[in-house]
Parts: structure tokens; sequence; C-alpha cells
């Protein structure tokens, strides 16, 4: 039985790498090939691998893929190498075919059926700002998204629907360093990419990121060499201020200001998100959002309520708890 890690390094390396894809996809070629003619005359000479010129993809590249897992040079599936010839081959060429098919299925049917069709539904209000995310889902560039507003002004929810997107990755901007968002980005190669608080961002990640959306580029030192990829990803971000984003960054996002709702929009958001996702009772939804409106404009207070309290006499008690003076004496 195939190991089910190494199904999954191979998918997310094809899955994630159009060059490693087509590199992937001309050594099934090639060996398929070699295959044809070892069955028509079995005393052939064995196949010693395909060269770079073969493909044709640079050395670099080819080796990068043999780091990767996916092709071999010597060993045990007998590639040839010398000081001035390097001959590759799939480590796993049934394994390469799996993932690639599977792959084709999802490219092919499930790209854009696999975009959920009630993204951003639950969403009441800010039609104008759910129109431009689909702009930019749709788009066949990538179109940066950078949300700025206050607490409770949806950002959240917002990035929250995006994380649904096929072959998307959700970061925190202030947790990204902790293995660096180069390894974060090179390890999943995502198509999506959704970072909440980027204004917390580590200096040296911002510098990544203005690479991967002013050109696609990625690099990274790994073992005392160089590591280049090439990507296309999306990235959707969020902030309660952009004071500490730098500019070259945010001159690569369309910005967008969302205001803070207003008393009947926060009224009818925090009833549809208790009813409707959360399966509050349409009597205590409208109970929490009576005795909060006149505190907050945090949905996500709402949510806490709606998961907390089971009567009106529960959500009276953590309110006065929530906002003590409040309180009637």
């Amino acid at each position: 039985m195939v190991d089910v890690i190494e199904r999954e390094i191979i998918f997310r390396t094809l899955a994630g790498n159009p060059t490693a894809k087509r590199v992937a996809e001309r050594a099934l070629q090639i060996e398929d090939e070699e295959e044809a003619k070892r069955r028509e005359n079995p005393e052939m000479y064995p196949w010693s691998g395909f060269e770079w010129s073969d493909i044709p993809a640079q050395t670099a590249v080819l080796n990068q893929l043999v780091i990767d897992e996916l092709l071999v040079t010597g060993g045990p599936r007998g590639t040839y190498r010398s000081r001035s010839t390097t001959a590759y081959k799939l480590k796993d060429p049934e394994l390469v075919r799996e993932c690639l098919e599977k792959l084709d299925e999802i490219e092919e049917g499930a790209e854009e059926g696999d975009i959920p069709p009630d993204l951003f539904d639950f969403i009441l209000g800010h039609d104008q700002v759910k129109d431009l995310l689909w702009k930019s889902i749709n788009a066949e560039r990538p179109v940066h998204i950078l949300l700025i507003g206050h607490p409770a002004t949806a950002k959240s929810m917002f990035l929250g629907e995006l994380a649904r997107l096929p072959f998307s990755r959700f970061a925190l901007g202030g947790s990204t360093r902790k293995g660096g968002l180069e390894d974060y980005l090179l390890e999943f190669r995502p198509r999506y990419l959704i970072i909440d608080e980027i204004d917390k961002m580590d200096m040296r990640d911002m510098s990544v990121l203005l690479s991967l959306m002013e050109s696609g580029v990625v690099a990274r030192l790994k073992k005392r060499m160089r590591e280049i990829e090439k990507i296309t990803t999306t990235v959707y971000a969020a902030a309660n201020r952009d004071n500490n984003i730098w500019p070259e960054l945010k001159s690569r996002f369309f910005i967008v200001h969302l205001p803070e709702y207003s008393g009947a929009d926060f009224i009818q958001v925090c009833r549809g998100i208790l009813v409707g996702r959360e399966g509050v009772d349409s009597k205590l939804a409208n109970y929490i959002v009576k005795s909060i409106a006149s505190h907050t404009r945090d949905v996500r207070e709402a949510v806490h309520l709606g998961r907390l309290c089971k009567t009106s006499e529960d959500v009276d008690k953590l309110v006065t708890i929530r906002w003590p003076s409040s309180r009637l004496f």
C-alpha cells in the first residue's frame, strides 16, 4: 500500500507548482514511450533515464524535484550520472500518474465547482465588497485585496469564507515568522493565501510577501543553496489599520475600507448568523441581539452569547458580566 504521506507530498508538489506538473507529465510520457519500446524489443539495453534536454528544463529545476522526491538520480531505479551528464527518472511513475489524474479531475471539473456557490452568503450587506472579491477570484491574473476596518466590520468573516476556497491556506500575520513565510509558501504553494492581521507581520515576511505579489517569486536558503520558485498566488488580507504595512506592499493591494455596521445592519447580521449558522432559536437570537445592540457592533459578541446561552436568563447574566455598567441596582 502506498504511504499516504508520500502520496500527499507528490500531490502537493504537483498541485502547487505548474513547472513540476509540466516536468512530471513530460517525464511520464517519456517513460511510457520507453516502456512501449522495451515491450516490442525485450533485448533492448536498459533505459538510463531522461536528460534535461528531453523535457526540456533547467538542471536546477530538475535537481530541486529530486530534493522534493518527485525524481531520482541513481539508486534502485537505475539512472545514469557522470561528471557531464545526469539522467533522471520519476521516483514512482504510477503514483505520479495517479496524482496527475486526480489533479486533472480537479482542474477540469472541480476548479470552478469546488468554489463554494454559497461563498459570502451568510455575510449580510457589503454587496459591493462581495462583488469585488468574486471578480478577484475569477480574474485571469492575481488581484490582491486588502480589507481595512475597525473590529467587528466583517473582515474576519470575509477571510473565513475565502479560506473555503480550494488550495487556500490561512495565516496570522503575527505568527508567520515561527517557520518563515517563504517556508510556508514553498511547502503549501497555495493558490489563495489568506492573511489576518497583516499589519502585525514581521518585516522579513513582508519582504517575502512583496516578492510574491510583485513577481510570483519566492526564494529561500536551503542547505547553503538559494532555492527559487515561481508560484501563482492571490493574496487576501485584513488589518484593523494599515499604519505598519509598508507603502510598497500596500500598493500591490486593491484596498477596501470597511465601515462599521449601522444599528439596523448589526441587528440583521447578528440575527442571520445566530439563526442561520449557529442554529440558535429565533426568539433567543432576537433577545441576544436586543440585549447587546446598545453595547457593541461586534458580531462575535453575539456569537459568544449564542453558544453559551440557552435561556434569556443566561443572556442577562452574561451581559452584566461582559458590560458591568449595564447592571441595574
